[in-house]
């Protein structure tokens, strides 16, 4: 709706009713540099961080440290990641979209979708200013659209959601209370219109279309770091030997009502509550990691990325087939309330992650547990905390 609303209003200015926003194809490798247009003019943003520009490649992943890739790698490693936010990892609608909200008081949910968290999120951080406190301008809300190219960016996201759209089996929500939403826009004249969700999942009815580029990220099914049957055997051998029992290897993956801060790595066991599925019950229902009760203490960026039977995660991230997926918060910058002295409560935040497919590369769709391993990035946790770990499955 805003990225239509701010088009139609640009076309109005300039007097061109063909106006149309580009967008900036990140997850393609032509297009993993700020692009050349918003490098120039008024188009250009004082407050990005320097040594992400041109010809700096984007890490689409990025968690606050520079991961110190060549070009080469750096692509190879978005084009996993891509693989895994828009193809393995979100087979379902829910884990794409995130959860629906509902009316009422009870309706809200904090479970964002794949290609939200990262690479949305984490490139809103890449690109702004590591000097300024909260990475302004596009690494926090507050300040985002004061760079041009956030509206590329988020060209970028309302394309793969089109994209996503495209893939056989997917599909948006049905739920009426999600459809009925609504929300107030001004339009090219000024006047402040109601708009439904329901109302923009035409494009065509919006009167756009994206051009068509190559996917790569498609065909880029990434491979186990380590051959699935030594994988297995290492891991048993360390449970077997107590070579885990550390501090941050925990017992039960329910971590009780405190929860367990996220100050350092942790690994657990997880049970699996079906194994020896069929062919047509995994796709009837995908096998659903679940990080529950995620609580950010204050407003900070937050990331940490999850892996499944990583015999060493400190050496592998999303080009390798143990990596199960990423939770990014972004800063928020203010506080929102409603009169002066109100209680600014943030609720606990959910992450499921689709993994059939990365079981089966694993060799693991017929364990009857797996290891689980949460993994901190670039300090940002250490005001974190989550409840526990589980397994679901998700029609």
């Amino acid at each position: 709706m805003m990225l239509y609303f701010h088009e139609r209003i640009l076309g109005s200015l300039i007097g061109d009713d063909t106006f149309a926003l580009p967008f900036w194809n990140w997850d393609t490798p032509e297009g993993m540099f700020i692009p050349d247009m918003y490098m120039n003019g008024s188009f250009l943003d004082s407050q990005r961080e320097r040594s992400h520009l041109p010809p700096q490649v984007a890490d689409i992943n990025f968690d606050y440290v520079e991961r110190g890739l060549d070009t080469e790698d750096q692509i190879k490693a978005n084009v996993a990641f891509m693989y895994h936010q828009m193809v393995s990892g979100a087979k379902k609608t829910e884990l794409f979209m995130g959860c629906p909200y509902k009316t009422g008081e009870n309706g809200f949910c904090d479970g964002p979708g794949t290609i939200e968290l990262a690479p949305h999120n984490a490139l809103h951080t890449w690109v702004g200013n590591a000097q300024n406190p909260e990475y302004e301008h596009l690494g926090a809300f507050y300040s985002a659209a004061k760079d041009p190219v956030f509206y590329a960016h988020h060209s970028n996201i309302d394309r793969l959601w089109d994209v996503w759209r495209g893939f056989s089996g997917n599909k948006d929500i049905n739920d009426p209370d999600w459809l009925e939403s609504y929300f107030y826009f001004y339009d090219e004249n000024s006047q402040n219109i109601r708009i439904k969700i329901r109302d923009v999942l035409d494009k065509t009815k919006l009167r756009y279309s994206y051009e068509q580029v190559d996917n790569l990220w498609l065909n880029a099914r990434p491979k186990p770091s380590v051959p699935p049957k030594i994988a297995r055997h290492i891991l048993k051998m360390r449970d077997i030997q107590n070579k885990l029992q550390s501090p941050n290897q925990i017992s039960s993956p329910d971590f009780g009502p405190e929860g367990h801060t996220l100050d350092t790595t942790l690994r657990v066991r997880v049970p699996r509550p079906k194994t020896h599925r069929t062919k047509k019950e995994k796709d009837d229902q995908e096998e659903v990691l679940v990080i529950y009760g995620i609580e950010v203490k204050k407003d900070l960026y937050v990331k940490f990325d999850v892996f499944v039977n990583a015999v060493d995660e400190t050496t592998i991230g999303p080009e390798f087939r143990e990596f199960a997926g990423t939770f990014v918060n972004m800063r928020s910058g203010v506080r929102i309330v409603m009169n002066k002295n109100d209680v600014v409560t943030k609720k606990k935040t959910i992450l499921k992650l689709g993994i059939s497919e990365l079981l089966e590369d694993l060799e693991a769709d017929e364990d009857e547990s797996i290891w689980v391993t949460l993994v901190p990035r670039g300090g940002t946790c250490i005001n974190t905390t989550v409840d526990g770990v589980r397994i679901e499955y998700m029609q």
